[in-house]
């Protein structure tokens, strides 16, 4: 409904969501919007000659108080040509500073590594598991049964014995060989990652046969979003 309280033109139909209220002077006509969110909103229209944006920004500006006046986006009339310009004898607008939107915070991730020895998990120079070795994964897998896994990413290591083409391709194996067991018993993740790097990234030192059995290793990373 539109409350006039004094007029001197003829009857204006303004058609709203919500419930307005009005008011009119010799060289403008203002209306109040009460939207449905609680957010009051403001249209003052300019009259005569002379009168146009400065009337309408000094009658905002009254309005709004010691508010500062807000004016919405979008708020355009067409010109002759069709082409959408700002209309300066009407400006809708609201009091008070443009709200700060919420800064979105990104779900935070963990990302969970378990290293496997060689000579715990394979058979030795071989890509077939040990009993210890598939042991050792299921375990891995009931742990993190119901986490939400966005990828798993499993590397494979060789030491630095034999040529550099086979500990890459024993690498790539063993690798692959961790991942398909994970996935067929019951680790679900976005996607899978298998890498092999050879005797590259040496954890401990390939001169003695400790280090040796360091190096040869697959380690599991599991990244997890920690939302359930």
């Amino acid at each position: 409904m539109i409350k006039s309280l004094r007029t001197n033109f003829a009857p204006i139909v303004l058609v709203l969501l919500a419930g307005c209220s009005s008011m009119y002077g010799p060289t403008y006509s203002t209306w109040s919007v009460d939207l449905p969110n609680g957010e009051k909103t403001y249209r003052v229209d300019c009259y005569g000659l002379f009168e146009g944006a400065q009337v309408c920004q000094r009658k905002a500006e009254e309005i709004c108080d010691k508010q500062p006046v807000r004016l919405l986006k979008g708020v355009a009339a067409l010109d002759s040509n069709g082409a959408s310009q700002p209309n300066t004898r009407e400006l809708t607008f609201q009091c008070g500073a443009a709200p700060v939107a919420a800064a979105s915070v990104a779900p935070a991730t963990s990302t969970r590594r378990l290293s496997l020895r060689e000579d715990a998990t394979f058979e030795f120079d071989q890509i077939m598991l040990t009993n210890e070795g598939r042991a050792r994964l299921d375990k891995l897998i009931a742990d993190v049964r119901g986490t939400r896994l966005d990828q798993v990413i499993v590397n494979g290591y060789t030491d630095d014995v034999g040529t550099d083409s086979y500990n890459q391709g024993l690498s790539e194996r063993r690798a692959a060989v961790i991942a398909g067991y994970l996935g067929d018993h019951g680790l679900r993740a976005g996607r899978f990652v298998v890498r092999g790097y050879g005797k590259a990234d040496p954890v401990a030192s390939n001169a003695t046969a400790e280090g040796r059995a360091q190096n040869r290793r697959v380690e599991i990373l599991l990244d997890s979003n920690s939302q359930p």
